[in-house]
C-alpha cells in the first residue's frame, strides 16, 4: 500500500489545483500513477455514529481527503489524519486526548472511540458508513416535511426544578427539516450542533473529539421537553420556552476579586522553571491572566481568539499568561497535553502548569478570587496592576452574535486599556 500520511493535505492541495502529476507523485515520494495512489479509508464522504446505549446514538458527519479525515458540525470542521498499523486503523483527534480504534469491514468501519480524558477505559463504540455527499439528514429521518419549527430563540432549563437547574439560551436555526444552532450557558456553550426535525422532534448532536452531545427533544404546543446526552456517562432532562428577550446573566459579574486580595501566584512553566505574578517583566503592562485547560473545547476557542489578540498587541504591551489545570497526574504529561495546545494554535504568550482539572482545586490555588465556576475563567489587568475585568466562560464562534459581540468588545477594551498611562 502506497501511504501518503502526512503529506495528504499536500497532494490534495496540489491535485485539486490543477498541478501536473508529476508534481503530485513527486510530492507523495513515488511513481506510482495518481489515480493508483491507496489511502486507508475510501475517499469522499462517510456518516459516523457513537452508541451511547438505549437505542440512542450520537451521529456526526465526515469527509476523508487522501489520508485527511474532517469531523464536520454545521460549519466547523476538524481535521486529523488516518494512520494504519497493521489491522488496525487510527485517529487520534487534534488537541483533545482521544482517539479513535477501528478496522474495516464490508459494511463499513467498526471499532470504539477512545476519550482517555475521562479515564483509559472510557469506550464507546463507534460505526462508520459510506454515503454519497455531505449528509444533512444525519439522523436518517423521514422525508416527510416538518410540521413544527423550532427556528428562534429559547429560553432553556436543564435539569429543571432540581438542585443541580441550570439556565441557558438556545439559539436555534432551521431550514426545512434541518436544524443548526447552540446552546449558551454561563459557563460556556455547547459549540456546533446539527441536526434535524420532523414532525414534533427535534435531534442535534455533535462531535469535536471532547464533546460528544446528544439532544433529543417534542414540541407541545410552546414549550419542547427533552432529554440532552453526554457521551455515555451522562444524561439530565431539558425544557424551553420561547423568548427573544431572554439572557443570562452578566459574565462579567460572576467571578470577583475578594476585597482586599492581591491577585499573585507562583507556577512552574512547560520547563519547571517557576513564574510569578507580579513580576518586574510585567510592570506598566497591560496582563490577561487565562484560567484553562487543554480538554476544554471551550478554552480551547478562547484560545485561538487570545493567540489572534497577542499577536496583534503584544508589541503595544500587551502579555497574557495561561495558567492550566490539566487531567494527567504527572508533571511531564500535563506538559505533553499543553505543549500540544500551543503547537496546535501557534500560541506564543506564556502558559504554566497550574494544577489538577479541578474547579475548587483552582479557587485553592488561586485564593485572590471567590470562586471558580468556569473553565475558561480570564481576569483584565490594566498597567498599575489593578484587576479590571473578570470574564467567567466563554462564548464561542458556535454563538454567532455574543461572540461577534465578545470580540469586538475585548478587541475595543484591550486597546482602552493599551492607551492609558
Amino acid at each position: 500500500m502506497i501511504k501518503v500520511g502526512s503529506i495528504a493535505l499536500l497532494l490534495v492541495f496540489l491535485y485539486g489545483c490543477g498541478q501536473p502529476a508529476e508534481d503530485v507523485q513527486e510530492a507523495a515520494g513515488t511513481d506510482v500513477p495518481v489515480e493508483d495512489l491507496v489511502y486507508a479509508v475510501e475517499q469522499g464522504y462517510w456518516l459516523g455514529s457513537l452508541n451511547i446505549g438505549e437505542e440512542n446514538h450520537i451521529p456526526f458527519n465526515l469527509e476523508v481527503i487522501g489520508d485527511s479525515v474532517y469531523f464536520i458540525n454545521a460549519e466547523e470542521r476538524i481535521g486529523s489524519v488516518v494512520q494504519q498499523k497493521e489491522e488496525l486503523l487510527y485517529i487520534q483527534m487534534p488537541i483533545f486526548d482521544s482517539e479513535f480504534i477501528f478496522s474495516k469491514t464490508d459494511n463499513g468501519l467498526f471499532g470504539f472511540w477512545h476519550n482517555y480524558a475521562k479515564g483509559d477505559g472510557y469506550k464507546i463504540d463507534f460505526s462508520a458508513v459510506k454515503t454519497e455527499l455531505n449528509e444533512s439528514n444525519r439522523f436518517k429521518i423521514s422525508s416527510e416535511l416538518a410540521t413544527e419549527m423550532y427556528d428562534g430563540k429559547w429560553e432553556t432549563h436543564f435539569s429543571p426544578n432540581t438542585e443541580d437547574a441550570y439556565a441557558a439560551i438556545g439559539l436555534l436555526n432551521q431550514n426545512k427539516q434541518n436544524v443548526t444552532g447552540t446552546f449558551l450557558t454561563e459557563t460556556g456553550d455547547y459549540r456546533f450542533l446539527q441536526g434535524n426535525v420532523v414532525g414534533d422532534s427535534l435531534y442535534l448532536s455533535c462531535f469535536d473529539g471532547s464533546h460528544a452531545f446528544l439532544f433529543r427533544a417534542k414540541l407541545s404546543e410552546d414549550t419542547i421537553n427533552g432529554m440532552f446526552y453526554s457521551g455515555s456517562h451522562w444524561q439530565e432532562p431539558w425544557m424551553a420556552v420561547r423568548n427573544d428577550v431572554f439572557e443570562l446573566r452578566d459574565p462579567f459579574t460572576l467571578t470577583e476579586l475578594k476585597e482586599g486580595e492581591e491577585l499573585e501566584f507562583t507556577f512552574p512553566d512547560v520547563n519547571g522553571i517557576n513564574k510569578s505574578y507580579p513580576d518586574p517583566k510585567y510592570t506598566d503592562k497591560v496582563v490577561i491572566i487565562q484560567i484553562l485547560g487543554s480538554w476544554c473545547p471551550n478554552c480551547m476557542d478562547e484560545t485561538k481568539f487570545l493567540t489572534d489578540l497577542y499577536d496583534v498587541y503584544n508589541e503595544d504591551g500587551l502579555e497574557i499568561i495561561g495558567l492550566t489545570f490539566e487531567v494527567p497526574e504527572k508533571f511531564e504529561d500535563k506538559v505533553a497535553r499543553v505543549e500540544e495546545l500551543k503547537a496546535h494554535f501557534n500560541s506564543n504568550y506564556e502558559f504554566l502548569i497550574a494544577g489538577n482539572a479541578n474547579k475548587k482545586e483552582a479557587a485553592e490555588l488561586i485564593p485572590a478570587l471567590n470562586h471558580i465556576m468556569s473553565f475558561p475563567t480570564t481576569i483584565y489587568i490594566d498597567r498599575d496592576g489593578v484587576v479590571r475585568r473578570i470574564h467567567t466562560g466563554f462564548y464561542g464562534p458556535g454563538t454567532g452574535p455574543y461572540y461577534l459581540k465578545y470580540v469586538e468588545g475585548t478587541r475595543r477594551f484591550v486597546e482602552e486599556l493599551l492607551k492609558e498611562s
